[in-house]
């Protein structure tokens, strides 16, 4: 009986060491689990890969192929990065010929433990990334943190969007050039059920929603016809990651919000005061620039270029502490430009240009920008020099 006591214990404990993989009918191999090895394999039989990229995917330790990575103790396979470096549009003969084609097989969704998954670039079938429909199944993959399923040739679809909901551990979710208007889940709904999203890159996709708390919203160039469109909320100064917004080229429309609302949960006072990077330029927005603008201290970036705002320019403007680039141009701005601008010491780049400016430009307004290298000011009703 004190044997199979002893025996029953140093078994238990050969189960944590192993966390418990001999236990379940596991076995490691070269410290790369089989059934993970079998999947992978599988996975690459669906895959026409020209140029050998996986050509290394042979052996019994999968930990030790290209574009493959495990965790250290257990073997666990953790990130595929299977992304195409070539871009379609600058260097086709390259993207193609680098571009994986084939079929995904359902075997990538049994790697349960995932954490990373790169997909993008490519021109898989069938099972079609991105010459079709996301398969849902990817929804299986509930510890993936990083997903990147970008397309280059324009025609992937998400029928649907709910399995996104299950993916309750990402972190940076990448769909640029993804149509996610097909199937009527409304992405919002789905973005608040991932609490620990902070990235998020649609770029030329579809979508009509709203987003939660983030850092990384980017957008933009949605030339599609249900592109993003309505107004800028005002309660984005609850947003007090946010670090970089680019909703540019779409259909944003009406004003800017007059005031922010009131702060939640924010560790620094001032509104937005990590976002350094805002770009709504060929949007439609109209009203009058808010003041609640140059109190964003931390930002370096600032391109609101071909709108419809009007009025004058604020001469709180002049008191951005960081901003490096700032484009006005080609809205319908008027009066002056004010002479607090010579007080932008960091600015490089300044286009004030296609407005209805008057005025003269004085000393005062070139005062203390010397590090201004480009200014533009054409294009307005009456502008001049001071002789």
């Amino acid at each position: 009986m004190e044997k199979n006591s002893i025996l029953s214990i140093l078994s238990a404990i050969l189960c944590l060491i192993t966390r418990e993989l001999s236990c379940n009918g596991e076995s490691v191999s070269g410290n790369c689990l089989k059934a993970d090895r079998e999947d992978l394999i599988d996975f690459k039989n669906g895959l026409n890969d020209s140029r050998n990229k996986l050509s290394s995917w042979r052996g019994g330790n999968c930990c030790q192929w290209d574009r493959i990575s495990c965790e250290n103790t257990t073997g666990i396979v953790m990130s595929i990065d299977l992304h195409n470096p070539y871009s379609r549009e600058e260097t086709y003969e390259n993207w193609s010929s680098m571009s994986l084609t084939g079929e995904i097989r359902p075997s990538l969704m049994e790697l349960k433990s995932l954490r990373y998954l790169d997909l993008s670039g490519n021109s898989f079938e069938h099972i079609p990334i991105p010459n079709g429909a996301i398969p849902p199944s990817l929804g299986n993959l509930s510890n993936l943190q990083f997903l990147d399923l970008s397309s280059q040739s324009y025609d992937l679809f998400a029928n649907g969007i709910k399995w996104m909901a299950t993916l309750v551990s990402l972190k940076h979710l990448v769909m640029n050039h993804v149509n996610l208007s097909v199937g009527g889940s409304n992405l919002d709904e789905v973005l608040n059920k991932l609490p620990l999203l902070i990235k998020l890159h649609l770029h030329r996709s579809l979508t009509s929603t709203n987003f939660t708390s983030l850092s990384v919203i980017s957008i933009s160039h949605n030339f599609f016809t249900n592109n993003f469109f309505g107004t800028i909320p005002n309660s984005i100064g609850n947003l007090c990651n946010l670090r970089y917004l680019d909703v540019g080229y779409n259909s944003l429309n009406g004003s800017l919000p007059e005031y922010l609302k009131e702060r939640k949960n924010c560790s620094s006072e001032g509104f937005l005061p990590k976002l350094r990077y805002i770009d709504l330029s060929y949007n439609q927005l109209a009203g009058k620039l808010p003041f609640w603008l140059s109190q964003l201290e931390a930002l370096i970036y600032l391109n609101l270029f071909n709108n419809t705002l009007q009025g004058p320019i604020p001469a709180s403007s002049g008191t951005f502490r960081n901003l490096q680039y700032m484009s006005l141009g080609w809205n319908e701005l008027n009066e002056n430009l004010p002479v607090s601008f010579g007080q932008l010491s960091e600015l490089v780049e300044l286009d004030v240009s296609g407005n209805h400016l008057t005025g003269i430009l004085s000393e005062q307004h070139f005062s203390d920008l010397s590090k201004l290298k480009i200014l533009w000011v054409q294009e307005n009703w009456e502008y001049g020099f001071e002789s």
